[in-house]
């Protein structure tokens, strides 16, 4: 986050980019509607809002992440340290790691993502220092080239569930698809996830240079305009793929065996393709793979999620660049949530486990369900966040996790800049001798 610390506690509000904050908190509520209003309790089918935010708004939060990358090792790069930027990341993975696997613990219905960025964070370190260029080129790669890996890999785990793990907890750690579950088959697969990761790092670089330009606002609407294109290019590249080259037919196909499918498995296939997966796709047909169906981690999935990302921060960080003081003091709570949203998002975690727990303890269905999903449980979630918003905007401090993962990473910078001596003072450079051509 862009801040300057006057102190370890305080900080100044005053530098940093509102419109990230508000992209966070827009992220965050997202992502809320999608676990406490997921889906209707008299038809038990997805709710509306379900279906456009689901992926979209953890795509978001991902990418939102790799811009803090940038912003969180910023100052030691500049200082010459890129080993004290690795290792900051590192303590700071570990921290997210270790959080993320106390929160699994927390029984709900939520897949907690905490755990998965925390190994996305490692996954990141060589990446530190890369130009933005060469982080968008390997992205581009990678988001081509690992999903056909993954389902390769997963082709013979025959008897593994999908996802092998879901919100990671300290009770996997011992089972032998841990590591497996949070860098393949998980529900948030680290090696999926990756690409979210160094495309929002790709963005933050940019957006710092542009900062420093002072053309920020341009960048702005250039990459919302940009997400714009590459949202509906995904989208209509999988419409051509799934429709009239075949692909609905190939995987419906590869529920058959490879007999011809029946006009039942042909709608069976297009329900799944609206509905939302578990972080990777089916492995009974690489037809899968052309699918952009919500947290399948098919290429265009992560194309798609991608430009929607690049469009919400576009445009929030647009609108950051026009609020004056007043509508700054407004949106106050809103920023005050985004600029810490590991304490609200594990705040949001615990309060719908508590809520399904006393749902659970009153046991009658027709008087708890709201407890479980509707839209008043998702306006109580969005209220808590805002008054926790205000209260850290008020305080002009970091969360208190915040705090915690930057003091994890900080300690370990300390560790990097004590181990690296200083260099030498060079010596004075010699005056050159007066010439009446020299300025």
């Amino acid at each position: 986050m862009l801040v300057r610390m006057s102190t370890p506690a305080s900080r100044s509000r005053a530098d940093r980019l509102v419109g990230l904050d508000l992209a966070r908190f827009l992220a965050l509520i997202g992502m809320m509607a999608t676990h406490v209003w997921a889906y209707d309790i008299a038809t038990g089918g997805d709710t509306p809002i379900t279906q456009v935010l689901s992926g979209k708004a953890a795509a978001l939060f991902a990418v939102l992440a790799g811009i803090g990358i940038v912003l969180t090792s910023r100052r030691d790069l500049a200082a010459g340290s890129p080993a004290a930027a690795r290792l900051n990341l590192f303590g700071r993975g570990f921290t997210l790691l270790v959080l993320g696997l106390t929160l699994g613990v927390i029984p709900g219905g939520i897949y907690v993502i905490i755990a998965y960025y925390g190994v996305t964070f490692w996954l990141a370190i060589p990446a530190v220092t890369w130009r933005p260029r060469t982080l968008l080129i390997l992205a581009g790669i990678w988001a081509i080239v690992w999903p056909i890996c993954s389902q390769a890999v997963r082709m013979p785990l025959d008897g593994v569930d999908s996802p092998e793990i879901g919100s990671a907890s300290w009770f996997d750690v011992a089972t032998g698809g841990f590591a497996r579950g949070l860098l393949i088959t998980g529900v948030y697969p680290a090696l999926t996830w990756i690409v979210y990761v160094l495309v929002g790092m790709a963005i933050g670089r940019m957006l710092m240079a542009a900062r420093a330009d002072g053309t920020l606002r341009r960048f702005a609407l250039l990459l919302a305009a940009i997400g714009l294109g590459v949202a509906i290019a995904a989208d209509r590249m999988a419409a051509l793929l799934l429709g009239p080259l075949g692909g609905v037919q190939g995987i419906a196909r590869g529920m058959t065996g490879g007999l011809e499918p029946d006009p039942t498995t042909i709608t069976a296939v297009e329900d799944a393709l609206t509905e939302g997966m578990y972080g990777t796709s089916p492995t009974d047909s690489f037809w899968w793979l052309v699918a952009r169906s919500p947290h399948s981690g098919t290429t265009l999935d992560l194309v798609f999620t991608i430009g929607i990302a690049a469009v919400v921060i576009g445009l929030c960080l647009a609108l950051g660049t026009v609020l004056n003081r007043g509508w700054s003091r407004v949106l106050m709570p809103a920023t005050g949530a985004g600029a810490a949203p590991l304490t609200v998002y594990s705040a949001h975690v615990f309060m719908a486990s508590v809520g399904a727990l006393i749902a659970a303890i009153i046991g009658s269905y027709q008087d708890t369900a709201w407890l479980i999903s509707s839209p008043q449980l998702w306006v109580l979630h969005v209220a808590g966040a805002l008054l926790l918003g205000w209260i850290i905007a008020l305080t002009r401090r970091r969360g208190p996790l915040e705090t915690l993962v930057h003091a994890s990473g900080r300690a370990l910078t300390v560790l990097a800049n004590r181990s690296t001596p200083l260099p030498a003072t060079p010596p004075p450079a010699p005056r050159p001798a007066e010439h009446p051509d020299l300025r």
